[in-house]
This record gives C-alpha cells, structure tokens and sequence, in this order.
C-alpha cells in the first residue's frame, strides 16, 4: 500500500483541450519543463481533470494557481499569446486521501466512496510511469516494439500491457495482461493513404469529391494527428488535426490578405517557406472544421502521421482473421510476456514517491474442477464430454424436427458452379437423415445485387412447385455467400428474419468445395434447431434439479456502436421456453447510444413470462438471469434498475392475467467475458489440456482472487482450439434461489447451461446465447439509415442523436420466426 497520503486537484484547461493525448502532453510538459521546482515530487494525472499530489502542494494561491503554457515552448507564456494554454490547479478538498482507505473493501467488505477514491488513486499511481512513456488508451500501454502491418488496410496491430489494481480479501492485487490494439501507421501521409486505398500508384490520389474512395479516405483520416513540417529540412513544425480533404491540394486558392490577392496553396509554400510542391493534383489536407467557415489547406507530401495513434473504427473484415492471429498466444508465451510487463514496476517514480512496493511475482491460487458433463442425444444415446468438446457423428438428435421443404440458393454463381451445389446439397442431406428430408427443391442462382428480388423469385417457384401454405412456412434456404460478404448476409437475414419469415442458413463460398462430414453435421445442428427441433439435452444432476420446478433462463446484453459513432445501441433478451433450456426466442430494440442500462427490459420480461407461460400452460417458479457486459463500475446502477424492471414486468404479467400462484423467485447474475483476469496451470502440477491451458471445468472462487463485497467466481467453461483461454467472470447480486442454489449449484449450473447451445459441438463460454449483434437485420431495406458503414462518425453531440428516426426505422422479427431459433 501507499505509505503516503495525497491531496486531491482539479485540473482546467482554458481554452479546453479536447484530445487526451494533448492533455497528457501538456500536462507533463508543465511538470518537467515549465515549472518542475513546483512540481517536486511530481502529481499524478488522470488524462481528464484530477491530479493527486504525494502531500500538499506550496502554490502562490494557496490552494490554486495558473499556469499559462505552450508546447515547444520551455517556461510560462503570456496569457495573451496565441496558443497559449491556461491550467489552473485547485485544491478540491482539505481532506488527505489515505490509501489505507481501501481497507473498508479489503477487510471489511463494505464499498465506500473513500475506498473508491483510494482504489482510484492506486491505480493512477500503478498506470502513471508506462502510461507517459507509452502510447495507451488508460487500461493498457503498448510500447509499439511488437506488431503487425495489415496491408491494404493503413493500419497496423501493437500489442501491449493491460494493467489494473483491484480488492480481494486483506489485499489489492495488480492485474497484468497482454493486450492488442489497432494503430494508425506512422510516417509520411501519402503512404499512409496509398496503403489505406492498396495501391502504389500516387495518381490514385487524384480524386474529386464524387469519388467513392475521396470519402471513405476522409473518413479514414478524420481528427487524425500529423505533423507539418515546414522550414530548411522541416526544421520549423506544428502537430494539427486532420478535419477533411479537397481534390488537388496544391491547386486550392484562397485569399492571401498580406498580398491582396488569391494564390494556390503550392504558390504560397513556395513563397513562405522555399517548399516545392510535387505533387499539387492529389487530394489536399483540411485543417479547417466546418465552423471555421472556411478551408486551411496543407499538402500531404509536407504531412507526416504521428505515431501511437489508435484506430478507434470497427476493423476492415478483410483484417479480422490476422487481428485474430496476432492477438493469440500460447498460454506459456502470454505469461512470458506478462512477467516481462511486470518487471519494471518497482523503477517507476510514482510508485517509488508512494512507498508502495509491488511484488511481481504471478500469484498461485487454487482452483476445483467440476465433473464432466453427461448429454444426451435421440435413441437415449448419452455421451461424457471430454474437455469441453465432443464428436456428433452416428449421433440422432434428441428431437428432430422434419425439413419440409427445402433449396439452395447460391449468390455467388460466377465461382461456385452448379454441380458443385448439388454436390453439397446431397452430403447436406445425407448428414440431415434423422430430419426426415424432404427432396430438393432446386438451386437457384442469383447476383446478390439485388438479393430481395434473388430471394422471392426463388421463393415463388417453390410456391408452384409445393402449393402449400404449410410447406412455405417451414421452407428453409440454405443461401452460399460470397466470402466476404456482410451486407450480402444482412440483406438475406433482413429479408428471412423480419419481412418474409422464412428460416435461412448461411453457407460460406469457401465450404462448398471443401466440406466434410463434420461441417454437414455441424450445419444439420443449425438447421434442426431452426425448425425448432432439439438437438440435445443435458442430464446432469443441476439440471433434473432445474426440471422439478418451471424454471425460465434468461440472457440479455446491450452492443455499443464504436466510439463517436451516432448509431443506437442494440438491446436484446434471449429466455428458454422448454424444460430442458435448449430452446430460445429473442427480442431485440434500439436504444439511445452507449446507454448501458436496457430501456425496453420491463416489457421484454413481460413479453417473456407471458409467451412461456401460454407455451407450458404454467406459471414460472423460477428465473435464472445472466446479464452480459456490464462494467464493474456498473454493477450497482444497473443491477438495481433492471432487477426492479425484471420484478415490474413479472407484475404486469400476473396483473394482466390476475394470476395468483406465488411469483418466480429471481437470481440476477452479471457474466464478463472481457475481463484480464488470465489463470494458467502450474506448470508440471496442475491438469492442463493438450493447449497447455486450465482445463475446461476449472472453477476459481477463493478469498484470494474474488471480489471481497461481492459474490462472484471465475468459470472456464470452455477448452481453447488455440491461444489462451479466458474464463468468464460471474457475479452473483441476487440470489432469492439461494435455498436450492447456493453459490456451488449455480457454478454446476452455468455449466451445464454452456454445453447445451443448439448450433454447438463444444462448451461455450456463457450460458445462454445472445443477440445483440442482430440490429443491421432490423432496419427496414428502404431506410436511409444503415449499420453497414463501420466507420460513420459523429458531428454532434449525443444529445442531438435522433432516436425516434432508428426506432421508425426498426422492424420487428416476423411473427412466423419469434419462437424459433433464427438468431443462430
């Protein structure tokens, strides 16, 4: 711990600074060039508007001062000089800040906001010293000595160390991991935008506004830090930020006031600083925002990219598999690199200043592993799983649902030939035997231009051919996409899940040729549950517990768009409706970006109950509730919120109905899969899989490793193919089912819960699926509004984002799919 105690400052910048990196630069720039007498021993910064001070500062103002300064520049500025940066420095509190405080969590379990304060100036403390050496996004620094170019995409992959301080019982602990993060690629701008575009042709540059590529560069390149370098060698530079393009830089005219006259932008390089411009015809750098009325145009051959720089838009699809590639490592090799991550804490000056001292040593902790799991298949054939995963060949499923009408579709005809569609419809059909198969309706070819019209001509020669309502309703399309193709697959999922109600299975160009048994059968699993068949049922000791009682399990989650980007966040809800927990429906809505909490969970939960409730002619006993990714700073607020809407829409349920059997009794449960808590075997002790990763089954819930105020545990329900794998965090904050699950009948309960997820052949790593990432599919095809641009940003504030224009927008899942499995 801190031997010290710190006083808390507000930090204001005047003008206000809004990128966090120049607030850092700035701010450090204070500290040890402008005035480092004062600052002795330095104030640990928070990148926003806390500073915490090792003791009380001696400032002229007594508990504040200002500070005029300016980057370049090494002592204080006038105030009234042209990009001068006024700090001001206050004390917020006489009160000191013990890091002692933190006791109230570690020992006493209790959180307070003095516990809070001191677990957040700890983690300052821990951050400080690699945060200002290296780029980082606050959570994690990456020194850049590690990493990856993605060609064709102006970007590249570094990888780096997470870092956070965190309670456990009579102790904090310092999380270490690696981490990866997507940067923009440093150097001269022009290369950056050629590699951006793919190609090494700088005439590609040449482009005017009606330019399809014009745009999505300038989308690349918005609020993109360069240099300027100007002068004899660029001796003379400025650091801006990229606002927007213009066709033939060099060419711009504007109106030089000390000349009375226009000149192009080339000409008054020339003038100004002796520069030739080689290169005028090629897209132009605005530093100018759209409230400057105006345009201030640079070169690009005169720009250079700054380093560090993290790409904050959604990876190019066709950089996903190499994202992937990099970002895993062996479980030996990820804790090379963290014992390499921890080494040099006990050098940093802030950690030195606080007299806390870090032992870097990886903890060793305990864990117990859970009893494999018993399934079972049609025919009451059962299976032991083995590690997380088990072999579906020869198996009949538990409860198979006959394909009545069925064709295939293929939108990518020009490389996928006929006969080899027929040849993987008949190894489909032949693995697709217990379904009861009816024949072929035919293959059908479409462009994938316009996949609607594809879709329905297909879907109207099946009508004459079958004539019957019935047989429409539970036709589905097996659809062969092209490989890279999510708009494709959007348009085919819009068109099935929502307008038409028709059941579709995505197949990648890439398996018609090359598929095995194991890929049929795997598809046949899809398709199966699609037709609301039961692919297989658990029969674990948890889960005849869970069969002696009406038992709904219940999933929900929120995906945010990315950051600065003014698209909605999508909520959804997944609930079982059978006995065994196998079968789901969903619902799914918009809400107002990065809200956190579920705005619609009041009426989804009603919805839920209500539709279990007509299915099973029963009322539900009991409600098992895992929320995923919720923040732990986050716990409370929407824990609290959304338990009393999950409790308000079980009310509305029983009012509407004036029902009078007890309600269901509720367990709320938050699951992270995005943690960095890592656990390895001990090394030539503990069991390992063939990967050299904990075994699947492993379950962590001692003193050591948990929260102290909450009741949570780690579960690795899952076995890794390859890289590390991560358990999932749960926490429980409700359990009114305590009496039959306490918390080792939960544990046995997530489980069993992970290894009946219909479309799977291997445990997953949380216990009911999700749907979340289904919103594109809602939006009507006529709308304006789209998700499909990855890198949209915003202009305004989230205040002024228009909801109502999203939700008119939305269409719900058709009625003919809402109790089926089309989310798959």
């Amino acid at each position: 711990m801190p031997t010290k105690v710190y006083y808390m400052y507000d930090i204001v910048f005047s003008p206000p600074v809004k990128q966090r990196q120049k607030r850092n630069r700035l701010f450090h720039h204070l500290q040890t060039t402008v005035r480092p007498e004062i600052f002795n021993p330095r104030l640990v910064y928070d990148s926003n508007a806390i500073a915490y001070s090792p003791g009380r500062m001696d400032l002229a103002g007594n508990s504040g001062a200002t500070f005029s300064v300016m980057l370049g520049k090494n002592e204080e500025q006038p105030t009234d000089k042209p990009g001068a940066i006024q700090i001001r420095i206050s004390l917020t509190s006489s009160d000191a800040i013990n890091a002692g405080d933190v006791s109230d969590i570690t020992n006493d379990r209790k959180i307070t906001q003095r516990s809070i304060t001191a677990t957040n100036l700890m983690q300052l403390i821990v951050r400080q010293g690699p945060n200002q050496a290296h780029a980082n996004n606050g959570r994690a620094y990456f020194p850049g000595k590690e990493r990856l170019q993605i060609r064709g995409t102006g970007i590249e992959l570094w990888r780096g160390i997470f870092q956070s301080v965190r309670p456990t019982l009579g102790r904090m602990v310092l999380t270490i991991d690696t981490s990866t993060a997507a940067v923009y690629k440093s150097g001269s701008l022009i290369d950056v935008m050629m590699d951006f575009l793919n190609t090494g042709n700088i005439r590609t540059l040449q482009m005017n506004e009606k330019d399809p590529k014009f745009h999505s560069l300038e989308k690349f390149l918005k609020k993109l830090q360069i240099k300027i370098q100007t002068g004899i060698n660029g001796g003379r530079s400025r650091i801006k930020s990229i606002r927007g393009l213009v066709p033939a830089g060099g060419e711009y005219t504007f109106f030089k006031e000390s000349e009375g006259k226009k000149v192009t932008v080339a000409q008054h390089f020339k003038d100004a600083y002796n520069m030739d411009c080689e290169h005028r015809h090629i897209v132009g750098i605005n530093l100018a925002g759209k409230k400057d009325g105006g345009a201030e145009v640079v070169p690009a051959e005169f720009c250079v990219v700054e380093p560090g720089q993290f790409f904050r838009h959604k990876i190019p699809e066709s950089a996903t598999s190499q994202m992937v590639k990099f970002a895993t490592t062996r479980p030996l090799d990820r804790l090379e690199k963290i014992k390499k991550g921890a080494a040099d804490y006990n050098t940093s000056e802030y950690i030195r200043e606080s007299g806390m001292i870090v032992d870097t040593k990886h903890m060793a902790i305990k864990a117990s592993i859970l009893a494999p799991q018993k399934l079972q298949y049609g025919g009451n054939d059962t299976i032991i799983v083995d590690n997380g995963s088990w072999n579906v060949m020869r198996k009949k499923f538990f409860n198979p649902a006959p394909i009545k009408s069925w064709a295939v579709i293929n939108l990518c005809p020009e490389r996928v030939q006929v006969r080899q569609c027929e040849y993987f419809a008949q190894g489909l059909q032949a693995s697709c035997t217990a379904l009861d198969v009816a024949q072929l309706l035919g293959i059908y070819a479409g462009g994938g231009h316009n996949v609607d019209s594809d879709l329905e001509s297909a879907m109207e020669d099946i009508w004459k051919k079958t004539q019957n309502a019935e047989v429409i309703a539970n036709t589905i399309l097996v659809v062969i996409l092209p490989q890279n193709a999510a708009a494709i697959r959007t348009a085919v999922k819009r068109w099935g899940d929502v307008t038409r109600g028709i059941r579709t299975q995505c197949i990648r160009e890439g398996k018609v040729g090359n598929a095995n048994n194991q890929y049929y059968n795997n598809v046949a699993l899809k398709i199966n549950a699609r037709l609301g068949g039961t692919n297989l049922r658990g029969i674990s000791a948890i889960m005849a517990e869970l069969d002696k009682q009406f038992t709904i399990i219940m999933g929900a989650d929120v995906g945010h768009p990315g950051p600065g980007v003014q698209k909605p966040s999508v909520t959804s809800l997944v609930y079982s409706h059978d006995r065994y927990a196998t079968q789901y429906a969903a619902f799914s809505a918009f809400q107002a970006p990065r809200m956190e909490i579920i705005a619609d969970l009041q009426t989804f939960v009603s919805n839920a109950v209500n539709n279990w409730g007509q299915k099973n002619r029963k009322t539900p006993a009991r409600i098992f509730f895992f929320r995923d990714g919720v923040s732990e700073g986050e716990f409370v607020r929407v824990s609290d919120d959304e338990i009393q809407q999950i409790k308000a829409g079980i009310d509305d349920v029983w009012a509407q109905r004036k029902l009078t059997e007890p309600k269901p009794l509720l367990t709320f449960i938050v699951v992270g899969k995005r943690h960095h808590t890592v656990f390895f075997p001990r090394h030539g002790e503990g069991p390992a899989d063939r990967t050299g990763n904990c075994v699947a089954g492993s379950v962590i819930d001692g003193d050591e490793i948990t929260h102290p105020a909450n009741e949570d545990f780690y579960l690795q329900s899952h076995s890794a193919i390859q890289g590390t794998c991560r358990s999932s965090h749960y926490i429980v904050l409700l359990n009114e089912n305590r009496e039959r699950f306490p918390l080792p009948a939960i544990q046995e309960l997530a489980y069993s819960l992970c290894h009946v997820y219909a479309k799977a052949t291997r445990s997953v790593s949380i216990p009911a699926p999700l749907a979340c990432a289904r919103g594109p599919f809602h939006i009507g095809s006529n709308a304006v509004l789209t998700f499909d641009d990855g890198m949209s940003t915003s202009t305004g504030s989230q205040s002024n984002f228009d909801l109502e224009s999203w939700k008119s927008a939305w269409r719900p899942t058709s009625k003919r799919l809402e109790n089926a499995m089309y989310f798959l």
